[in-house]
């Protein structure tokens, strides 16, 4: 062992303590002062702390307490409650609702026993969960009978699909109010699918179909009115499925419908005796349809609206032999597209046959009177009639002794709108037996380069109605200027304890001058629309339609100060 010293004491030589002390202070000098090089490019990205969770510890059915010179374990009486995290007590207490504080009673003071005074812990539980527990919500406190009136209000503004079949989803309460039949009376039922073309039903017609098989036996059994729309390809299954169930059935409006067959229709009339409304406008259906219905329901039906078809001639001549003897309301249009078709009108049985009838409208079409001259006797007329519209925009053959024929007889008329027929007169206007006429409808707003408008007259038409006349359109014609103020003229006639009661006034395109409307704006103060469009005499920035009273009385005030600056 000493050799082994001694050969290694020769082959390296140690430092002396004190240069081995001199050394390492030097070195932990150097290492305070020298900073290393900064890196070159971008300097290295942090990384991001985990955040310390600690696993919450299990709570345990004990305590400790320190006494003087013990420790005491004491146990938990109560169960401890479990522990959430941070963030979800605190999300929980944002949320929870603030405790409703009932008001104190004031009890007479009673003077316990001492048994009593000390209670039971059964009896402590009891009266602190009683004490715990809320009282029921605001929708547990409201009548049935109130919420049924509240539904009502809504249904008459939104209808009753969807509201109800939605309002039923909240609650128990709701769905016993909302399943009340008398929320169901009137239904408009659109197909929430888009229109396609026919083949086996999909999933989702499936499923609507099927709730429709279970909503009209178990909550149509008051329905009086019903609407479909836009229905392409079950139409005869949902009527099949209503005339078993709705018994009350009144009304039934089928718009832009297809594939109606005539055997859904007359079996209508027999399983709902009170239906005495039918509306067919816009929808496609065998040819034996309507006549088959009007066969059926002919004597109990009131209202009929129709879209010309091929058919018109024999539905006419149906009610022409007295098949709808009530018929109140009759109307036929031509939809979207105009049609060129000409039919005839055998004016007279149709007086025959539709002694009642109230209104009638023949709206864009083209028709002619089936026999017609002065030789002719006249026919018993429509005695209660109190709506005329023969609207038009196509050729028309009305004329003053047709409107003759068709009015002998009628002194409640108050709607007549002749918008179109530009082969009338206002003489002939003047000759109709129709006292309390309310509107007048004269415009003409196609091409009537085919006929010679009159130009003289119309003092006539207005000076005779101007006690009840409140709507009037004078759209397009020729008037002069003399003859347009003499006509308005009789609304600035003022009448002792009567005023003249106008609300509306359409001089588009006509020759009517400022002194003339600045008189008529003055002497009505009940009107509310004027159109002044491309009346040639009137100042620019005028020439538009006012709506309202303030745009009325701003108009006059601009007529007014035109006329003094002209003056």
């Amino acid at each position: 062992m000493e050799e082994l010293l001694e050969d290694s004491g020769k082959g390296m030589a140690l430092p002396s303590q004190e240069n081995s002390n001199s050394s390492q202070q030097s070195c932990f000098k150097s290492s305070k002062r020298s900073r290393p090089s900064a890196p070159v490019g971008p300097p290295p990205k942090k990384k991001k702390r985990k955040s310390s969770w600690r696993r919450p510890s299990a709570r345990v059915g004990y305590h400790i307490h320190e006494a003087e010179d013990m420790l005491l374990i004491v146990p938990n009486l109560e169960e401890p409650a479990p522990r959430t995290h941070r963030k979800k007590a605190s999300h929980l207490r944002k949320v929870a609702r603030p405790k409703v504080r009932q008001p104190k009673r004031h009890q007479p003071r009673r003077v316990e026993s001492a048994v009593s005074a000390d209670p039971s812990p059964v009896q402590w539980r009891q009266s602190s969960q009683d004490n715990t527990v809320s009282g029921p919500g605001w929708g547990d406190h409201i009548p049935l009978e109130i919420l049924v009136r509240i539904f009502q209000v809504l249904v008459a503004s939104d209808g009753a699909v969807p509201f109800l079949c939605r309002a039923a989803r909240v609650c128990r309460l709701w769905y016993d109010a909302a399943s009340h039949s008398v929320l169901w009376q009137k239904v408009s039922l659109a197909p929430p699918w888009p229109s396609r073309s026919k083949g086996p039903p999909s999933t989702v017609e499936k499923r609507i179909l099927s709730s429709l098989e279970w909503l009209v036996p178990n909550r149509f059994s008051l329905l009086r009115e019903l609407s479909l729309l836009h229905w392409k390809n079950y139409v005869p299954l949902i009527l099949k499925s209503v005339s078993a169930s709705c018994p009350h059935l009144t009304s039934l409006k089928l718009s832009h419908c297809q594939s109606v067959t005539a055997e859904a229709l007359v079996t209508l009339p027999k399983a709902c005796p009170q239906l005495d409304s039918l509306n067919l406008q816009n929808s496609q259906m065998e040819s034996a349809a309507i006549v088959g219905f009007l066969e059926a329901a002919g004597k109990q039906l009131r209202q009929l609206w129709l879209t010309y078809s091929s058919q018109m001639t024999s539905i006419i001549s149906l009610l022409s032999n007295g098949c709808c003897p009530q018929l109140q309301l009759l109307e036929v249009d031509t939809g979207i597209k105009p049609n060129s078709q000409h039919f005839q009108l055998h004016i007279e049985a149709l007086q025959a046959g539709c002694p009642q009838l109230q209104v009638l409208r023949l709206l864009n079409l083209v028709w002619s009177p089936k026999i017609g001259g002065r030789g002719v006797a006249l026919g018993p007329g429509f005695p209660d009639l109190e709506e005329l519209c023969l609207a038009t925009s196509t050729i028309t053959y009305v004329s003053d002794e047709v409107l003759h024929r068709l009015l002998h007889r009628s002194p409640r008329l108050r709607v007549l709108d002749l918008r179109g027929c530009a082969r009338l007169t206002p003489s002939g206007l003047a000759s109709l037996p129709c006292p309390d006429l309310e509107q007048l409808h004269l415009g003409l707003y196609g091409s009537v380069i085919w006929v010679a408008l009159p130009k003289e007259g119309s003092p006539s038409l207005t000076w005779k109605w101007h006690r009840t006349l409140q709507e009037l359109d004078l759209n397009g014609q020729c008037y002069h200027e003399e003859d347009l103020k003499q006509a308005l003229a009789a609304f600035s006639s003022t009448e002792p304890g009567r005023g003249p009661v106008l609300r509306s006034l359409s001089l588009k395109g006509t020759q009517v001058t400022v002194a003339t409307i600045s008189a008529v704006i003055s002497s009505c103060p009940a009107l509310s629309y004027l159109n002044l469009s491309s009346c040639r005499h009137l100042p620019r920035g005028l020439k538009k339609a006012y709506r309202g009273q303030s745009e009325i009385q701003w108009c006059l005030d601009q007529l007014l100060s035109t006329t003094y600056f002209s003056g």
